[in-house]
């Protein structure tokens, strides 16, 4: 299922925020090292993650990213329009019925693995933005993407360029503006393209207008979850730690191997207690 995240329930989805901007801080900016986005504290956001986003999550079963999209009304601000206006060649968007897709993000583990193939983590998270289409009137999406993702798009979607390639300031590459057509017909080409025909939207969706106290509790849980995560990262390290000391340690000649067996599944049920899943990748 592909989880709706808005302002309304992202006090739910407070650990797959973080984890969705560290997954950006590390590929926009450590992989890509594109040096004029904002990133702190290993978090990359921007101003366009305001209470108008939407975000698109692809998560696994222990709730960990797999892929995930960010959608922006056109009525407010959003990047192309209001920051890089140089890539069209036309008015910027400003209705209700376009919306702009961007920060289009697949964890590393989860990429396809064959040219022309898509990866089996993004056909329900395709079929997700067009349902959202669907189900909010919208008729296409404004995206800014690297020139070379432009015929995989397309062979998915309509597509028609808004503007001529540019290169990026402070990285080799150019990236293109595009509208994306959307509705129903475009959902139905998306369902044949990728053999998914069952919804896979779902959406949570608590009081819209909560009390002050419940707004502050709702903080309270966002703002909780970057501590709560370095803590966990530090106390697997420390215990990762101490596994390997046991396991190098010196040995009688029979090299002990079923008690190193029992260390390592005893780190195994440490980490899945810490942190809820059965991997950790900081660690």
């Amino acid at each position: 299922m592909i989880h709706v995240v808005s302002s309304y329930n992202q006090h739910l989805y407070a650990r797959q925020l973080d984890e969705m901007f560290r997954m950006r801080h590390e590929f926009y900016v450590k992989h890509r090292g594109w040096t004029n986005l904002t990133s702190s504290s290993g978090r990359e956001t921007d101003e366009f993650d305001d209470d108008n986003a939407v975000y698109l999550m692809n998560l696994d079963q222990y709730g960990k990213i797999l892929s995930t999209f960010r959608l922006n009304p056109t009525t407010g601000p959003y990047l192309v329009a209001d920051k890089l206006p140089h890539y069209l060649s036309e008015p910027a968007p400003r209705q209700d019925d376009i919306w702009d897709l961007g920060r289009w993000m697949v964890a590393p583990q989860a990429r396809r693995k064959k040219a022309g193939e898509i990866a089996d983590v993004q056909k329900p998270l395709i079929c997700a933005v067009m349902e959202f289409a669907v189900q909010n009137g919208i008729k296409g999406f404004t995206a800014l993407s690297d020139t070379a993702f432009i015929e995989r798009i397309s062979k998915v979607w309509p597509t028609r360029y808004m503007g001529k390639p540019h290169g990026f300031d402070d990285a080799p590459g150019e990236s293109v503006l595009v509208m994306i057509e959307a509705g129903p017909h475009v959902l139905a080409q998306t369902r044949n393209r990728t053999g998914l025909y069952e919804s896979v939207l779902f959406d949570i969706q608590p009081d819209l207008n909560p009390s002050p106290s419940e707004k502050i509790k709702r903080k309270q849980a966002m703002d909780a979850v970057q501590d709560a995560d370095q803590n966990d990262i530090k106390r697997i390290r420390e215990a990762a730690d101490q596994m390997l000391t046991a396991l190098t340690a010196p040995k009688d000649e029979s090299g002990n191997v079923q008690e190193s067996i029992q260390t390592v599944e005893a780190f195994t049920r440490y980490i899945r207690d810490v942190s809820g899943r059965s991997s950790y990748e900081d660690a």
